[in-house]
């Protein structure tokens, strides 16, 4: 593939339900992303979800959870609370259901609304004042997983794409995406190798081709990332 070991593809880790955000995070590759800014359409959606659910019966449930997030804001898509819905029917109650969300849309009407689905619902902290109300009302709604401060006590450069400093040990951790044969799914259907690619340059293919038949392998972004690509988390 690049001369590199290479790993077979055994989950979808991460699904980009938009590529769109709210935000413009200095620390975040998003506002300087060449890759244009985007929904995810139901066809490209329901597809993926589709390889998602082959996957973890082809692979014996080893995938343990699934993200409903990427480089964009979740819950700005306009069929967020449905597609929340279609995940869980589609991974069933085994897999843990993972959704971060900076908080600005989160209202007590949707944290409710999603509730019965069992999502586990991060909070960013990247804007406090719009966070607070919505951890309050995930709280309420029984499903909220933790808040994240990572900018500022676990932060990262995002594999050198971005002027910001770095406290996580260099090389330190285990790459939890390429050892581990887990992919990440862009808005625009492409497959890629972990939820760092922001630009899409090398990707493997897209929901359209046969996933369980994929493999991936470290890439460029991979030389200057704070993981250790050679060894499994």
């Amino acid at each position: 593939m690049n001369g590199r070991p290479s790993f077979p593809v055994i989950g979808v880790h991460q699904i980009e339900m938009t590529s769109e955000c709210n935000l413009r995070c200095r620390y975040c590759v998003h506002p300087t992303m060449a890759r244009p800014k985007q929904h995810m359409d139901d066809l490209t959606y329901r597809q993926t979800l589709a390889q998602v659910s082959l996957l973890i019966k082809r692979q014996d449930r080893r995938q343990r959870e699934l993200n409903l997030a990427g480089i964009g804001e979740s819950t700005m898509h306009p069929d967020f609370v449905r597609n929340v819905f279609l995940a869980r029917e589609a991974v069933g109650l085994s897999v843990e259901l993972i959704i971060a969300t900076n908080g600005l849309l989160m209202t007590p009407a949707m944290a409710m609304a999603i509730k019965a689905a069992r999502p586990r619902v991060w909070v960013s902290l990247h804007r406090p004042e719009k966070a607070g109300p919505a951890v309050e009302a995930l709280k309420a709604a029984g499903i909220l997983a933790g808040v994240s401060a990572d900018p500022s006590v676990s932060s990262v450069n995002w594999a050198g794409q971005v002027k910001w400093h770095v406290s996580t040990p260099i090389k330190g951790s285990a790459c939890p995406w390429v050892p581990k044969g887990m992919v990440f799914v862009m808005a625009d259907g492409r497959v890629t190798r972990c939820c760092f690619d922001g630009v899409g340059s090398d990707t493997l293919g897209t929901v359209w081709d046969d996933l369980c038949a994929m493999h991936t392998s470290a890439f460029s972004l991979c030389d200057s990332c704070h993981h250790n690509v050679t060894v499994a988390a």
